[in-house]
This record gives C-alpha cells, sequence and structure tokens, in this order.
C-alpha cells in the first residue's frame, strides 16, 4: 500500500478515537488542538470547533483551518490523496466565511467566500459541498428579497442532496423552503414544507434537528393565531431541548414561547419568559442570541410602559449589537429605542434613532450590495469558462505536439532543423526590433497625452468632488423620504394581488404613494402627486405624508381625511413669507377598502380612479381641486362609494405617464391610451402588467427626457 496512503487511513483512525473519546466538548477539543502532533488531526479538530463554537470564537478557529489546509494542499502533487483531504477541508474553511461575514451584513463579502467554496467543491467533485454552498448563495438572495433567485439556488441545492440520497440535507432544503415562504407570508406553504422535512428528519432520529423543526411549525401556528396548537408544538421542541441538553435550543424555545404569550396579549408573562431566554444566552456566552433576546425583552417592556427598564435593555442591545457588527440587531435596537424616546416626548433624540434605523436598513439590502452580488456571481461564471478553455487548450497542444514529434522522428535531419532553427532566431531578431521600435514611439505619444490630461485633470476632481458631494446628499434625502411612503410589508398584509410602478423622474419625488390601517379596521391607499418634483417635491411630500398621518388619527372617512388633510397643508404653509401663504399641495386619490363589506369608499382630487370589470372600464371621477390652498378650499371633497365584484381590478394614478411626451410625433401618451392599455391586459398577473407598462413607457420616452414623476398602482380584489 502506498506510504501516503497507509499515512492518510492512520491519521483518520487516531482522529476517529479522540473525537469519539472529546464527544464534541468544546474544552476538550480546545486541549486536543494543543495536544496534537499531526496536521490532518489539527484540521480535524479545528473544523470541529468551528463548528461547535460561539459566533464571536468562529473567526480565530477558522482562520487557523484555513491557512494550514491552504499551506499543506499547496505543498502536495495533484495526485496525492490527502491534497484532496486538504482542500476539501479548505472549502469547508471558506464556507464557514462566508456564513460569518452573511451574518455580519458583508454580502459581497460572503459571496465571495461562498463561491470560492463551491469552485473547489466542483473541481473534487465534492456533491455535498456544492450543495451545502448553493444552499448558502440561495440564503443571502433571499436576505436580498430576490425570492425567485433564492428558490432558484434551494432547488439546485435540493437536486443535489435527493441524488446523493442526503436525508438530512433534503431535510434542510425542505425546511429553507419553509422559512422562506413564512417570510413571504405564505403561512400555509410554509408549514407544508415544514412538515415534509420533519417527517424526513424522524426517520433519522437527530433529536437536536427534530427540535428546533417542531419549534418552528410552532412559530407558524403563532403566526396563524392558533395559539394552542402554537403552545403545544413549542412544549414538545423544549421538553426534546431540555433532554438533549441543548441550551442553546432551550433559550431559542423560551423565547418563542414569550412570543406566543405576546400573541394571547400577556405581556407579563412574555417578558418573564424573554427574561429566561436572555440568562441562559448569558450564562453560554452566546452573543447574537444575547443581542435578540435583550431587544425582545426591551420591546416588551416598552408596550408595558416600563419606558426606563426598556431604554437601560435596549441600549445594552445596542452595545452589543455595535459589538458583533450586525446592522439587523442595531436597527431592531434603534427602532426600540427611538419607540422609548417618542413615549417620552423627546423628539430630538428620538429622530437621531430614526436616522440610525434608516441607515441599518439600507445597510441591510442595498443597491450596492446587489451589484456586488451579481458581479461576483458573474465573475465565478467567467473563472469558470475560463479554466474550461484553458483544459481544452492544453489538450489541443498535446495532440499538436505528439504530432510534431513524429513528423520530426520520421525526418531526422539535424542539419534542416539547424536552419530551422537560425532562421526562427533570426524572425525573433527582427521581431523583437520592430517590437522595441513600436514600444519607444508608444512611450513617447503616451507621454504627451500624460502631460495633457495633467494639465486638466486638478479641475476635473474639483468637478468630481462637488458632484459627488451633491449626489451623495440627494441620495440621502432619497433615503428619507422612502422611509416614509408605504412599505411592502404593510402592502403585503393587507392586499393579496397588487403592483405599484413608481418612476421618480430624478432621485427624489413629489409622488408618492402612502398606506395605513385606520381605526375602523379599514385599510387606506393614497396615490399622490405633490406640487413639484425633484428635492422640492419630495420636501412637500414629507409635508402632505405627516399631514395625512395626522388626519387619519381622528377621522376614517376619505372626503374628512382630505378635508382635514388639507387644513393642515395650508395652515403650515402660511408661514412661507409670500402675503396670501403658499398655494402648494397635492393632487391626490385616497382610496379605502371595506373588506368586510366588499366596498371601495374613494375621495379624489384631481387624480382619477380606474375600475377594470370584465370588458369595461369604470371611471370614479375626482373633485377639480386640489388638497391644498384654492378658491374652493372651504367646499368639502366628494366622497363616492363602489359596491367591489371579484375580479375587478382598481387603478390609481398621477399625471407623469399620460402626460409623458415620446413616440414617432413626441406627443403625449394620453389617459384614453393608457386606460385603453390597462383595459387590455387587466387580466394578466399583476407582475406581468407592470413589466408591460415599464416596457411601454421606456419605449414610448425613447431618446426624450422624462417630463414627470410616475406613479400607477393596480390592485385586484
Amino acid at each position: 500500500m502506498n506510504k501516503i496512503l497507509k499515512y492518510f487511513l492512520f491519521s483518520l483512525a487516531v482522529l476517529l478515537l479522540q473525537l469519539n473519546l472529546l464527544a464534541q466538548n468544546t474544552d476538550s477539543l480546545k486541549l486536543a488542538l494543543k495536544n496534537a502532533k499531526h496536521d490532518t488531526v489539527r484540521c480535524n479538530i479545528l473544523a470541529a470547533l468551528s463548528e461547535s463554537v460561539n459566533f464571536d470564537e468562529l473567526p480565530a478557529f477558522n482562520e487557523q483551518l484555513m491557512v494550514l489546509t491552504k499551506k499543506n494542499a499547496d505543498l502536495l502533487a495533484p495526485g496525492n490523496p490527502l491534497k484532496k483531504f486538504y482542500l476539501k477541508l479548505y472549502a469547508f474553511a471558506l464556507n464557514n466565511f462566508g456564513f460569518f461575514y452573511d451574518e455580519k451584513g458583508d454580502i459581497p463579502k460572503a459571496l465571495n467566500y461562498y463561491l470560492r467554496s463551491i469552485k473547489i467543491h466542483e473541481e473534487l467533485g465534492n456533491k455535498s459541498g456544492i450543495a451545502s454552498s448553493l444552499n448558502n448563495i440561495g440564503f443571502i438572495y433571499k436576505k436580498q428579497g430576490d425570492i425567485q433567485k433564492a428558490l432558484e439556488y434551494y432547488h439546485k441545492s435540493l437536486k443535489i442532496k435527493e441524488e446523493i440520497g442526503d436525508k438530512k440535507g433534503v431535510s434542510k432544503s425542505l425546511n429553507n423552503f419553509g422559512s422562506l415562504y413564512k417570510d413571504q407570508g405564505d403561512l400555509t406553504k410554509a408549514l407544508e414544507y415544514y412538515e415534509k422535512s420533519l417527517k424526513i428528519l424522524l426517520e433519522t432520529q437527530d433529536k437536536r434537528a427534530i427540535a428546533t423543526l417542531i419549534n418552528n411549525i410552532a412559530t407558524i401556528y403563532n403566526s396563524k393565531d392558533d395559539l394552542l396548537k402554537a403552545l403545544d408544538y413549542c412544549q414538545q421542541s423544549l421538553k426534546l431541548r431540555e433532554e438533549d441538553g441543548d441550551k442553546s435550543g432551550i433559550a431559542n424555545s423560551l423565547s418563542t414561547l414569550a412570543n406566543i404569550y405576546k400573541k394571547q396579549g400577556n405581556i407579563t408573562k412574555a417578558i418573564e419568559y424573554h427574561q429566561k431566554s436572555l440568562i441562559i444566552y448569558e450564562e453560554i456566552g452566546e452573543k447574537k442570541g444575547e443581542a435578540t433576546s435583550i431587544i425582545n425583552l426591551a420591546n416588551m417592556l416598552a408596550k408595558d410602559n416600563q419606558l426606563n427598564n426598556a431604554l437601560l435593555y435596549a441600549n445594552k442591545a445596542m452595545k452589543i449589537s455595535k459589538e458583533l457588527g450586525f446592522p439587523e440587531h442595531i436597527y431592531r435596537s434603534a427602532k426600540v429605542i427611538k419607540t422609548v424616546f417618542q413615549k417620552q416626548n423627546k423628539f430630538k433624540e428620538a429622530f437621531e434613532m430614526f436616522e440610525l434605523e434608516i441607515k441599518m436598513r439600507d445597510s441591510i439590502n442595498n443597491q450596492e450590495t446587489q451589484k456586488a452580488a451579481i458581479k461576483k456571481q458573474l465573475q465565478y461564471k467567467y473563472e469558470k469558462l475560463a479554466l474550461q478553455d484553458s483544459v481544452a487548450h492544453a489538450k489541443e497542444n498535446e495532440i499538436k505536439n505528439a504530432e510534431i514529434a513524429k513528423q520530426t522522428a520520421e525526418v531526422e535531419n539535424k542539419k534542416n532543423q539547424q536552419y530551422a532553427l537560425y532562421g526562427g532566431l533570426a524572425l525573433v531578431m527582427v521581431f523583437a526590433g520592430f517590437m522595441f521600435n513600436r514600444f519607444k514611439v508608444t512611450q513617447k505619444q503616451k507621454q504627451i497625452i500624460e502631460i495633457k490630461e495633467k494639465e486638466t485633470q486638478h479641475q476635473k476632481h474639483i468637478i468630481e468632488e462637488k458632484h459627488k458631494e451633491i449626489t451623495d446628499s440627494i441620495n440621502y434625502a432619497e433615503r428619507i423620504q422612502r422611509s416614509f411612503i408605504a412599505t411592502k410589508e404593510i402592502l403585503h398584509e393587507n392586499l393579496n394581488d397588487y403592483f405599484v410602478y413608481f418612476l421618480p423622474k430624478d432621485i427624489v419625488s413629489g409622488d408618492f404613494y402612502w398606506a395605513s390601517k385606520l381605526n375602523n379596521g379599514n385599510f387606506a391607499l393614497v396615490t399622490a402627486d405633490s406640487t413639484g418634483h425633484g428635492v422640492p417635491g419630495a420636501i412637500m411630500s414629507l409635508l402632505n405624508i405627516t399631514s395625512l398621518e395626522k388626519a387619519i388619527e381622528n377621522y376614517t372617512e376619505p372626503s374628512e381625511i382630505l378635508n382635514s388633510t388639507r387644513k393642515t397643508i395650508i395652515e403650515r404653509l402660511k408661514k412661507d413669507g409670500s402675503p396670501e401663504g403658499g398655494k402648494d399641495g397635492m393632487d391626490a386619490s385616497l382610496t379605502v377598502y371595506d373588506f368586510k363589506n366588499n366596498k371601495l369608499i374613494i375621495a379624489a382630487a384631481n387624480n382619477p380612479i380606474w375600475i377594470v370589470r370584465g370588458v369595461e372600464v369604470i371611471e370614479v371621477k375626482p373633485d377639480k381641486m386640489p388638497v391644498g390652498k384654492h378658491d374652493k378650499d372651504t367646499i368639502s371633497f366628494t366622497q363616492q362609494e363602489v359596491q367591489l365584484q371579484s375580479g375587478d381590478v382598481v387603478y390609481t394614478l398621477t399625471d407623469g405617464f399620460p402626460d409623458q411626451f415620446g413616440g414617432e410625433k413626441g406627443k403625449k401618451f394620453m389617459s384614453k391610451t393608457l386606460k385603453s392599455l390597462l383595459l387590455s391586459n387587466s387580466h394578466l398577473p399583476m407582475l406581468q402588467q407592470k413589466q408591460i407598462l415599464e416596457k411601454t413607457f421606456i419605449d414610448w420616452v425613447g431618446n426624450n427626457e422624462q417630463v414627470d414623476d410616475v406613479t400607477l398602482i393596480g390592485v385586484r380584489v
């Protein structure tokens, strides 16, 4: 038997013996690492440690594993069995760092490590490793909000796990599908995948994984308001974790129990269980769980109006979250602190926390991160193709060289070979002289260009700096404005099937869409066009939104909401310094959905509402006056009601789309054309309708300039 193979098998035997004795005890593993004499044993112990240590200890052990495996793999020849052993663990370490940076919110770094890991697994033909990395990339896309991409990678991972018969892996993939659908609000589908996963897991007898999955099912029933089932599943999970001695899992189950009691309205019990969970996380030194428990506890205390205690815990959570560098935890901590300051009427401090909250929310999911993720993915694909081309080229050269060698052997003419050699050398010399001459000419040209560039570089730098300052300011303003408009969460929660086509002319917008649950339980949706666009329009939109928010505190009827909003806007703009007070405001359609009685209650200022029912368009005409100072500003807005039918599609819009110039003759698109377009496509899925609108608008604009902000919302009943 090969000596290297003997050594390899011997090392593995020693390792298995050691790991059986150590029984996954972290302290014992650290001691074994200190005493380990062979790199194979060290690497396996480091791998076990990276699986079992706390999150904040992971980088140190994982870095050791990565360095040690890379060093050994580089020293060994391709055919050596130990090389594969080290490369496999090197890929494992890369994957660990991918997870670490994913949790830290550094998505480009996380994706970089995951793609490097998957590349090695593919070279080794390690299907299990490939499946694991594909799953992790899917998780990143899920966090980024790209659900289609997440599903694509989850399916790829699941397919491989099914091919290799990895039952635990299949169960984990099904669990991931469940979590994804849960986050999307599809609780029925989430429960279906969790139950499929549990069925497979029960065959494996993996008590810890079973307990985690049962706890997940408990959260689904909690979300579905089936609190008895939620409590039953959570207690099953807690019992299994107590039997297994899984302290981290016990803390997690206690946290779930707290959330169930919160749903029941038992705030005292919720606080009690969050405190129990926190004690365990502190005891085992699990900082991430500790931060989560503290935030949950602070949130409960704030709800119970124990404001001083809530602030104390929230500040503690903020400190830990900043130490860990977790944007999501900083975001949640800032949100709780902001709520406490608002209740204490400390509005300046509340606004500071609000700014941090927005900054962290943008950090969790921003366009630059998505661009970086796509760039890394394309880079990986390019490198993979380049490797394939390199292998093909090498094979082609090998065949050619063999043919040349054969011909040379047949000819065996040294004299001709010498002539050929001398001739070749002469050609090389001539070519080298030519290239040197071209190099000198190019160098001269380059020097002239560099001198010219230096003459303008200073001015260019100043212009770029000024442009960057202005752009950064506007981008920051856009983030603030975005925090005021309707979130996906509130729209998903209240509307089953809808689309929002929102295209500002500039970075910030005078158009906005806003939504809220009213005091009578109905759902209000506003589509509005503030006076102006760009920065002035955006500032006006914030005034309009805050005026709407004030109005719904006291009113639930659409006409009364618009009347009150108009009054607030006029009062606030009286102070603008002009003799008559500001005449700015907004055109708006306010649609209130009474889902219990299947009614649409409307008040509209200059903006129409179109309802497509079958093959007809019902137009609800607006009042010919704005929400703001006007000759008719003492007249109440008209309130209209429409009895909705199943399948109706309600469209609300501003004038940006119909007023856009374009087409072959540079004319306006016109409301009539837009109405006809919506009618002809109203039977299609809402997402497809939005895509058609986007393409139509882009094609219509062509080389022209966009003249105004565009907002168009469709809601299927």
